[in-house]
């Protein structure tokens, strides 16, 4: 798609976007467009946030007796009878059906399943969404991502700005409160430090790099892991919990067709993104030793 989209088809693709049912270069003329309108861009951020907060905070679950009893008994006083009565037909009336019967008995099969859906959802709302409205969970990875893109990518106004790494963790300990070790990047310049708010009241520091013979830039966010668990509502990818275990270890996650690299140094857990691809990322951290190549 090497036009640029208009109003009506930036709208027609807000939600296939969301839902990922979109090709690569149908989500990049989405995402070039809402760059420049600030109004579809926050429908679109407003968007992603609910669907990752129905997937944190209602998950797949069993349904209880109290439900099933319910819509077995609604369907077999209801429901089910009144779909047997119009479709019930004597042998007559089968010798010349029409489209207007079939178009009928289709209409009570969905009206059924409607109500069915409707009940489900009410009953889903009352028991888990209004905690899910007060204790809003947060991805790492997601939040990492929707920064990167916020900022284009491009250098931010660092809250410590130093090209010394050791300056850094100074001043992250004594200031902040936050030991951590920052990570050396190959051919990459450090640009300092971004303190400020991750997620809504909880702040992190998001170092900066950046790589001159690309002219790209890299965010590495850290967190310390006994800070998460305190919030409660800062949540890390499952998968990149089992993997990073060892000092060397690392996971790569796509988002958006973003990668980014996630590792565990002592108690603090770090995300890396940029425009590059995951494993060169990651060979550039140069603690983690990775070589992909080897690969």
């Amino acid at each position: 798609m090497d036009r640029k989209l208009t109003k009506s088809e930036a709208l027609e693709l807000l939600t296939p976007v969301v839902d990922n049912e979109v090709s690569a270069e149908e989500r990049d003329a989405f995402l070039e467009y809402i760059a420049d309108d600030k109004n579809l861009k926050q429908e679109y951020e407003s968007m992603k946030r609910v669907k990752a907060l129905m997937a944190d905070r209602c998950p797949c679950a069993k349904a209880p007796e109290s439900l099933k009893d319910f819509l077995s008994s609604y369907c077999s006083s209801t429901s089910v009878d009144e779909i047997s009565r119009k479709n019930s037909v004597t042998q007559q009336e089968q010798t010349e059906p029409s489209v207007s019967s079939a178009q009928q008995s289709n209409w009570w099969y969905y009206a059924a399943a409607a109500v069915v859906v409707f009940t489900i959802s009410v009953w889903s709302f009352l028991n888990y969404g209004s905690s899910a409205v007060e204790n809003p969970t947060y991805n790492i990875e997601e939040y990492a991502y929707q920064h990167f893109m916020k900022h284009g990518g491009k250098l931010v106004p660092p809250t410590i700005s130093t090209a010394s790494l050791g300056s850094a963790e100074i001043e992250l300990a004594q200031n902040y409160n936050m030991s951590m070790t920052i990570p050396e990047l190959d051919k990459a310049e450090f640009k300092g430090v971004v303190y400020e708010e991750f997620v809504p009241d909880f702040k992190a520091p998001m170092l900066e790099y950046y790589v001159p013979g690309e002219d790209q830039f890299i965010y590495i966010f850290a967190f310390n892991i006994d800070e998460i668990e305190q919030f409660g509502q800062l949540v890390r990818n499952q998968e990149a919990v089992k993997t990073c275990t060892k000092s060397r270890d690392f996971h790569i996650r796509n988002v958006n067709g973003k990668h980014v690299v996630s590792w565990k140094w002592n108690n603090i857990w770090y995300a890396a993104i940029s425009n590059h691809d995951g494993n060169t990322l990651a060979s550039l951290v140069k603690p983690l030793a990775y070589e992909p190549s080897k690969d």
